[in-house]
């Protein structure tokens, strides 16, 4: 019988993040985890666990391993690194911090600790790498890091990441007047694309800082509270944010001037406590589009600082419907009066929907391991009769452990009551022409189909060919944290893509996806909605091609976009195609160094009319 990583430990339910964990999350012990308590870490003793968790860091640089804290409080007294390995290409990357729940593993600098007690030299408690941009697949999940009191200097979090990479269900928390940024996201330049879930960060004298002009960070359900000074600072860097609670007396965000960024701010809550009357609950001077955001209790909702003494500034409390600093692009055929375009009948916004929670199961009794079915660990043969094999065994989970590397060159039916597909960060690689349907009713036992599947938690050999994954079910299909995949909608099930550096290559008339963080860098077309409804939060492109093709009555909505115009744009090559359809665009940002930018960003045709935009004045631009 296989050992597993368990502990029977109950506590009370904790709702940060969208599910509170009833219990821990734990791994098979074959799954290639790295548990740090196999390098001497040990929880709740009151001792110093650094060079135990560096120990564990360091075993598997660029490993895409799973650095497992289990519940239990770690003390750490110096900064946690990610391993650098042999050093160049290598360095910091494809490490992955997780812990058994946000409320239950928990990292904690002591009170008053060197190091981290002078506010004018600030250090980070964990860093996960520098510049450039080659950070790929990092992630800290499931924990919280606390920063005792009299840390004046003390960062929670320096995080990096590249392409694909994550900070889920965390909590960073500075008791009063300690701690000098929860989340810094502008130590370093050229971080993202990324993606962070499930958030909170409580005191530091600033909540978020974002910096530097590439390449783009998407947020999702966010708490700011307890900041003395900024809830969030962007200077230079592209954000793209929904759900977004801030509780603070000081600017829930500063955008700041004489940079490149831009901040796009969706269904937020800011609540002022006790505040000074002229503070304003965003200080903008840059590009700022925000949608359906709660202001109570500032003085002022949103001061455009950059307009001059009281010009364009919004001093109404309540719900702020729409503002932006620059146009949008929602259509070629009509213009309505503040010189916005819209099309006649359109969906003004498409409803959102959340991500939906798979639940974790119990490894002892619902995992299978892809090996036990006969796939080779070496990649040496095609693993998807051994995959075919585990999804029929009639196992909810089955996992593809670290370390391994799986080759797949053949089809896969995902049906019956499978739920998750999940590689534990390891790697696979495609040959051939590699499909995974997710089919309905086709299970040899008759057992019921699970409702929603989730596929996520790996990635495919640098630069080699992805998986297609043909959705044809009424069944809701999820592809999270992974890299290396082509998805094709053909049935009606919902679509969710999160934090994905891959590409959606078809959406079927009728269906609907909800993205968010999709970074795709093809040459070519690298998104189509064939007659869908498609809503996302956050997208990064390179290299040339158009960026979605909208057609038969589909409805694409797209609320932040860094073009990454790094190969030089073709001439008469449209960055959106439009064909009966509708195509409604916000927050919109091109970089481009010494190449040729994009010169027509929209054609867009009606019937037997085609009109174009060649120009858009109101993208911000960075050359």
């Amino acid at each position: 019988m296989r050992s597993f990583l368990r502990l029977a430990l109950s506590l009370p339910a904790y709702a940060s993040s969208a599910i509170a964990q009833l219990a821990p999350i734990t791994f098979p012990a074959d799954g290639g985890i790295v548990d740090v308590r196999e390098y001497g870490a040990v929880p709740d003793d009151e001792g110093d666990d650094t060079a135990a968790i560096q120990s564990a860091l360091d075993a598997y640089p660029n490993g895409n391993r799973i650095v497992y804290l289990p519940p239990g409080v770690f003390v750490v007294r110096d900064t946690l690194r990610w391993p650098a390995g042999d050093g160049g290409g290598n360095a910091q990357k494809r490490t992955i911090l997780q812990g058994a729940g946000e409320p239950l593993s928990i990292i904690r600098l002591p009170q008053n600790t060197g190091g981290f007690n002078d506010g004018a030299r600030p250090k980070p408690l964990i860093w996960t790498g520098g510049a450039p941009a080659q950070r790929f697949r990092n992630a800290v999940r499931d924990l919280t890091i606390e920063i005792g009191p009299q840390n004046a200097g003390a960062i929670g979090l320096q995080f990096n990441a590249s392409n694909q990479g994550t900070i889920r269900n965390v909590s960073i928390r500075a008791g009063d007047g300690s701690g000098k940024t929860g989340l810094d996201l502008g130590h370093c330049d050229e971080i993202g694309p990324l993606l962070v879930r499930h958030l909170t960060v409580e005191g530091f004298e600033v909540g978020i800082s974002t910096k530097w002009p590439v390449n783009s960070n998407t947020f999702e359900h966010l708490v700011l509270r307890k900041q003395r000074r900024l809830g969030w600072w962007n200077y230079h860097q592209m954000v793209f944010v929904r759900d977004l609670v801030s509780e603070n007396r000081v600017p829930s965000i500063f955008n700041e001037k004489d940079s490149w960024g831009s901040v796009t701010l969706l269904d937020a809550h800011l609540h002022a406590i006790n505040p000074d009357r002229n503070t304003p609950a965003i200080l903008n001077q840059r590009q700022f589009y925000l949608r359906n955001v709660e202001v109570l209790g500032y003085g002022l909702a949103v001061d455009n600082d950059d307009k001059g003494r009281d010009k364009g500034d919004i001093s109404p409390e309540g719900i702020l419907k729409e503002d932006t600093s620059h146009k949008n692009v929602r259509s070629l055929f009509r213009e309505v009066g503040d010189g916005t375009l819209a099309r006649s009948g359109e969906i003004a916004q498409l409803p959102v929907k959340e991500t939906p929670e798979v639940p974790w199961g119990d490894p002892v009794r619902e995992w299978a391991n892809l090996i036990d079915f006969g796939a080779d660990p070496t990649g040496a043969a095609d693993a998807s009769p051994a995959l075919q094999k585990a999804i029929d065994s009639g196992s909810k989970t089955l996992y593809l452990p670290a370390g391994a590397n799986f080759l797949f060159s053949s089809a896969v039916e995902i049906r019956g009551p499978v739920q998750r597909i999940i590689g534990l960060e390891g790697r696979f690689t495609a040959e051939g022409a590699p499909i995974w349907k997710l089919v309905d009713g086709r299970h040899p036992q008759k057992l019921p189909d699970a409702p929603v599947v989730i596929i996520e938690r790996m990635s495919h050999q640098s630069g080699g060919a992805e998986i297609r994954v043909l959705h044809e079910s009424a069944r809701t299909l999820v592809i999270s944290s992974a890299t290396g995949f082509a998805i094709e909608g053909v049935g009606k099930g919902d679509l969710f893509l999160d934090d994905l550096c891959g590409h959606l290559d078809r959406l079927a008339p009728g269906q609907s996806a909800w993205c968010r963080q999709l970074n795709s860098e093809r040459e070519g077309l690298k998104c189509r909605n064939a007659g869908g409804k498609l809503w996302i939060l956050g997208m990064k492109t390179e290299k040339t091609g158009t960026l979605i093709d909208t057609t038969a009555g589909g409805i694409t909505e797209l609320n932040g976009l860094f073009v990454f115009s790094n190969s030089g744009w073709n001439e008469g090559e449209a960055a959106f195609t439009v064909a009966d359809a509708t195509l409604n665009l916000f927050g919109v940002n091109e970089r481009n160094f010494n190449r040729q930018p994009v010169k027509l960003w929209v054609r867009e045709r009606q019937g037997a009319e085609t009109r174009e935009l060649a120009e858009m004045p109101w993208v911000f631009l960075g050359r």
